[in-house]
């Protein structure tokens, strides 16, 4: 066998142009196949980070108009806007955390507005926020110093603050020297005072917002919910988010939620609940990917049938061209089997030859794509593998026939073959 590998090897050093050419068709194929799996991995991987930013396991709960109402609706400055008495209460939310016990926590928030928070001739621009004691986990807030929002601060209606790293250092000069401090934020509508109490990391968003400069970015600052709610005319909320204790049958449990506040909007005429999780919509925007990335794959694949073809015809050139060394073989003694053999072998080689180059050009295409779409590129060991394996299958299936000719020669006829 490994003489039959040598002599392989040595016919392709031999005809290097015609190899090259031969092994070019299964070179674009095996490459394609790859970059195009390998990207739609990529994206694949890209979208599922992108959920769970979101909370995949979270389910979302809130209100909107009816079908029927909001089918005039196309005017967003006259709008309805539902009323306090339409909106889900404190007493609601308190009943369905005691009426589902696979709620861990809720997360709560209230638009507060935004503004200049100013310090002498410093300043840094703001958006408040009131929050709940669950909003911090939901929307993976990490403290730098100081605390987060307590529930002793809701309940007391307290005038403090969480605010981000950026601002505490364009203010304060540090986290530290911001912990204690009064901030005064001038809005539009007032202007508002608060103690800080805690400093959060900011994170860059990606978009418009990551192009603002330090000096003019705007970042989020946390106060209470019950304090943001003072200044509101509606007490109530329009949506929130529940998270599940792990090991919750989300679906299950979405469904469940979902049962229980249709019976609390059934006799409301304009409004109805609707409560969802990105789980299922994360599985069918998966499987949507995948599919796509299998089809767009599979017409890659020609390209290997092609190449396949060309493996078959340069072989059979081959056994043409070499008729009377296989005579020579077999006048030595040389059994059918050893010619049929050394030409398998010899496709076999020419196959896996090109998909290897194919593989090395693939992962450079699917790398490049990935970082081009500004997805995490994701390595498949399987897809390598299986590349391999059928780069060896198209050798043996297409180089079968002409090494089977090449076996059935008559030796006297092969040995008089010019």
């Amino acid at each position: 066998m490994i003489e039959n590998l040598l002599l392989s090897l040595e016919s392709l050093r031999a005809n290097k142009m015609r190899s090259f050419l031969t092994m070019l068709g299964i070179i674009i194929g095996i490459s394609s196949v790859i970059a195009v799996i390998s990207v739609g991995n990529a994206m694949t991987s890209s979208v599922t980070n992108q959920f769970a930013e979101f909370g995949i396991n979270n389910v979302t709960v809130g209100m909107q108009m009816r079908a029927e109402e909001a089918s005039g609706q196309f005017d967003t400055a006259t709008a309805k806007v539902p009323k306090d008495s339409d909106r889900i209460s404190n007493e609601q939310l308190d009943t369905l955390v005691s009426r589902f016990p696979e709620i861990e926590t809720l997360s709560l928030s209230e638009d507060a507005g935004r503004g200049k928070a100013k310090l002498a001739r410093k300043y840094s621009n703001v958006s408040i926020t009131g929050v709940n004691v669950g909003y911090a986990k939901v929307n993976k807030v990490k403290m730098a110093e100081g605390r987060n929002i307590s529930e002793a601060d809701i309940k007391g209606m307290r005038n403090v603050i969480v605010i981000s790293d950026r601002a505490a250092d364009a203010l304060y000069g540090s986290n530290t020297a911001a912990i204690g401090n009064n901030m005064i934020i001038y809005t539009d509508k007032a202007i508002k005072q608060f103690t800080v109490i805690g400093v959060y990391t900011y994170t860059q968003p990606s978009g418009m917002g990551a192009m603002a400069s330090d000096k003019d970015l705007e970042t989020s600052s946390y106060i209470p919910v019950s304090t943001a709610k003072k200044d509101s005319q509606y007490k109530g909320f329009t949506s929130l988010t529940v998270v599940p204790r792990t090991g919750t049958d989300l679906n299950a449990f979405t469904d469940k939620i979902s049962v229980y506040l249709s019976k609390l909007y059934e006799k409301n005429k304009e409004w109805e609940s609707y409560a969802y999780n990105m789980k299922s919509e994360l599985e069918s925007t998966n499987s949507m990917m995948k599919t796509l990335s299998l089809a767009v794959a599979a017409v890659a694949g020609i390209a290997l049938i092609v190449g396949g073809i060309g493996v078959m015809n340069i072989m059979l050139v081959s056994v043409t061209e070499r008729t009377h060394e296989i005579g020579v073989r077999k006048a030595l003694g040389a059994k059918d089997a050893h010619i049929r053999t050394q030409f398998v072998a010899e496709a076999v080689v020419l196959s896996v030859t090109g998909g290897l180059i194919g593989i090395t050009l693939g992962l450079i295409l699917g790398f490049t794509g990935s970082k081009l779409i500004g997805a995490d590129f994701v390595l498949s060991p399987y897809i390598i593998l299986g590349t391999v394996l059928f780069s060896m299958f198209i050798g043996i299936f297409f180089g079968y026939y002409p090494a089977n000719k090449a076996a059935k020669l008559n030796p006297i006829d092969a040995l008089r073959y010019e």
